[in-house]
């Protein structure tokens, strides 16, 4: 009578063990797979940073200025950028070409008159990483920028791709545009998400 009820308790405890890591690996499994389960990216964070036009250099040296001074160049305007570009702003005989430059990279912004008004560029972030620019550019009456008190005419604030969103191109005419910088912020960031085409 002892054996039967000693086969039992055997065979009992046997079934337990069994049945005990059957679940134990099953909720490995389940664990295991809600832990390599890819994370889904979050939304893409979008904000501006600013480089002022007002407190720049030559991007020369003391020498290389008095160089250029004594052979009759014009000195060029360089600011800080962001993400390695800079503000490059070159002179002609009477306008100012603004552009940014990055290496052999350079997207052209405006040609302005030599006393450009411009106080500061915008720089459009994503995730912390520069992808397009805006600028606020005027038109003058006439088509000679030489005339320093020539009247405005219009103003529009260019958006510009940088390098690898080279086809956001968009320009917002101020009058008649309600809130044309948040405008021209939305183009810009309508333009990160739109694929680039070929």
């Amino acid at each position: 009578m002892r054996i039967p009820i000693l086969l039992f308790s055997i065979t009992l405890v046997v079934f337990l063990l069994v049945g005990r890591n059957d679940a134990a690996n099953s909720l490995a499994g389940n664990f295991f797979t809600t832990t390599n389960s890819a994370a889904a990216p979050g939304p893409t964070r979008f904000s501006s940073v600013y480089s002022a036009l007002t407190k720049c250099g030559s991007g020369m040296t003391k020498k290389e200025e008095r160089e250029a001074e004594k052979n009759g160049s014009d000195l060029p305007t360089v600011c800080k950028g962001f993400g390695g570009y800079v503000v490059d702003i070159s002179y002609s005989a009477c306008a100012s070409n603004i552009a940014v430059e990055k290496g052999e990279t350079r997207i052209s912004l405006a040609m302005q008159t030599l006393n450009y008004t411009q106080k500061a560029v915008e720089w459009r972030l994503a995730n912390g990483k520069p992808f397009a620019v805006i600028m606020r550019v005027y038109e003058y009456g006439g088509s000679d920028l030489c005339t320093t008190d020539g009247k405005v005419t219009s103003e529009s604030l260019v958006v510009k791709g940088l390098k690898g969103f080279e086809h956001i191109d968009e320009e917002v005419k101020v009058k008649g545009t309600p809130n044309p910088n948040a405008k021209a912020r939305e183009l810009a960031d309508k333009g990160y998400a739109k694929p680039k085409t070929q």
